[in-house]
């Protein structure tokens, strides 16, 4: 796992910028919270399809990170397939990480 991920997740958790789960990432997108939704890789196909059209729709972005126990760990929550970020600031420093494999 990313040093560097966990402590922006954790950070962005602590400031209650993190939605996670799936009923709580899908009402983020409706409502238009969602900056950033980061899917795991061993989250299921369907997961995962269903999450790209939806931030296609809402011109989201989405990036693939981890497994679902390293979200878990980095949030300090159970293991869960998709989690959104709420603040653009925290979205764009995670999607840096993440682009440039930190």
């Amino acid at each position: 796992m990313s040093r560097r991920m966990a402590e922006l997740l954790g950070l962005a958790l602590r400031a209650r910028k993190v939605a996670w789960g799936y009923r709580a990432v899908r009402e983020d997108l409706r409502r238009g919270r969602a900056h950033l939704v980061i899917v795991t890789e061993d989250a299921s196909p369907r997961l995962r399809r269903e999450f790209e059209v939806l931030c296609r729709t809402k011109s989201v972005p989405l990036v693939v990170w981890g497994t679902k126990a390293e979200l878990g760990l980095a949030l300090g929550k159970p293991p869960s397939g998709v989690a959104a970020v709420e603040d653009p600031g925290f979205a764009r420093l995670i999607g840096q990480v993440v682009g440039s494999g930190q």
